[in-house]
């Protein structure tokens, strides 16, 4: 592992919103953490950016405040645009991410976003032995309701997958300097993160490999609490 060139993990996270009660909401992050660092290889530096709380100490979740002082460089962006638009709230967190860390440094970054749980290490392998200069997805869901109906939903077409990807750290950088200049537009016109990607992999012909499923588990609040494999 140590002959491995340097990562870079980027994690939006959202720690306290309308919808949730904070405390539970904070123990979610915490575990979606936790199995972040269980996997993830040495080789990986962690960002956690949130833009929902003012400081850390507004989090009363004493082990999650501990993980993110201690095991990530953890920054806040003191604005929220993603109240009516949560991937556009995302793709600011990034860029100010990249106004405080320097992602020359990196070979290669990851986008992730961090309220899911990774079961293994494999996503992480794929990123580190990606020979193209992107690695996206857009997998189909199985959806497993609190009335045991499992089914599949499938692949929507026109949009890449943001819950996680990962572009050359130059590529990235370009990345966020064509969602800069497309975020007001996105804004005003209902056009979200994932569809944005779509666009500029499209636009500048990206050359990518394409993952057929990534292995993390969603919890969604927005339907009943209902488990997503994904």
């Amino acid at each position: 592992m140590d002959d491995l060139k340097k990562n870079l993990i980027f994690c939006s996270a959202a720690f306290h919103i309308q919808q949730c009660d904070n405390n539970k909401r904070e123990n979610e992050y915490l575990f979606c953490l936790k199995q972040l660092l269980r996997f993830v290889p040495s080789n990986f530096d962690i960002v956690v950016c949130d833009n929902t709380i003012k400081n850390i100490d507004n989090l009363k979740n004493n082990e999650l405040k501990h993980i993110l002082q201690n095991k990530t460089t953890f920054l806040i962006l003191n604005r929220n645009i993603g109240t009516k638009n949560i991937g556009m709230g995302e793709l600011d967190e990034l860029i100010h991410v990249y106004e405080n860390i320097n992602f020359r440094t990196y070979n290669k970054v990851v986008y992730f976003t961090l309220r899911k749980i990774i079961t293994n290490p494999w996503v992480f392998e794929k990123v580190n032995s990606m020979e193209k200069n992107g690695l996206i997805s857009n997998p189909i869901f199985l959806h497993l309701n609190n009335n045991n109906n499992f089914y599949y939903s499938p692949s929507t077409p026109n949009l890449y997958n943001d819950m996680f990807f990962a572009l050359s750290s130059n590529l990235m950088i370009d990345y966020i300097e064509y969602s800069k200049n497309n975020i007001e537009f996105n804004l005003k016109n209902n056009i979200g993160s994932e569809q944005n990607l779509y666009k500029f992999i499209n636009i500048n012909q990206v050359d990518y490999e394409m993952l057929d499923c990534l292995g993390f588990i969603r919890i969604d609040y927005k339907a009943n609490n209902e488990i997503q494999l994904i």
